[in-house]
């Protein structure tokens, strides 16, 4: 088995795409409202969608995008039912459910900054390193209060000098 895709239910699909594809760079491959079409260009049927919903009249818009490499995700904004707003208390650790979505990326240092000067709230001001650096991450929160990971496998030489200090912390 593969990962396929996440999706997320969001309150504005505007701001959700200006995070995904103009923040982090990600493609729209569809952007459709469902049910929708006709015959085989209809995405779902009615009558599937409010299965799916639990409510009758379901209709939401839904957006997939893809990375370069292949990451997929859903940002589904649901018109019926109305989308509601979760305490962001129970969008952190300590809740059960998918706490946070996360991302391998490169020059982590980069996407901090770009994060930041993007006005996204930040977990911490620094970026933070675990496994003994092996690993540089920092979270940060999406519009609707879902916590965002962007994570960096570095390559450590056990054999080297350490290297200078960095404005990066040790977790």
């Amino acid at each position: 088995m593969k990962f396929h895709h996440i999706c997320l239910v969001v309150s504005d699909m505007e701001k959700s795409l200006a995070l995904y594809r103009d923040v982090l760079g990600f493609s729209v491959q569809m952007d459709t409202v469902i049910p929708g079409g006709e015959g085989s260009r209809q995405f779902f049927t009615q009558a599937t969608l409010d299965d799916i919903f639990k409510i009758q009249g379901a209709k939401s818009r839904m957006v997939m995008l893809s990375s370069t490499e292949g990451a997929l995700i859903e940002l589904q904004q649901p018109a019926v039912p109305l989308v509601r707003a979760v305490d962001r208390k129970y969008l952190r650790y300590g809740y059960v459910g998918i706490s946070e979505l996360a991302f391998d990326v490169s020059g982590i240092e980069t996407w901090f900054e770009k994060i930041k000067a993007a006005g996204y709230e930040m977990q911490t001001d620094y970026v933070w390193s675990v496994q003994g650096g092996r690993l540089k991450s920092f979270i940060f929160y999406d519009d609707d209060g879902s916590m965002i990971q962007l994570c960096e496998r570095v390559r450590v030489n056990t054999s080297a000098p350490s290297p200078a200090p960095s404005n990066s912390r040790a977790a």
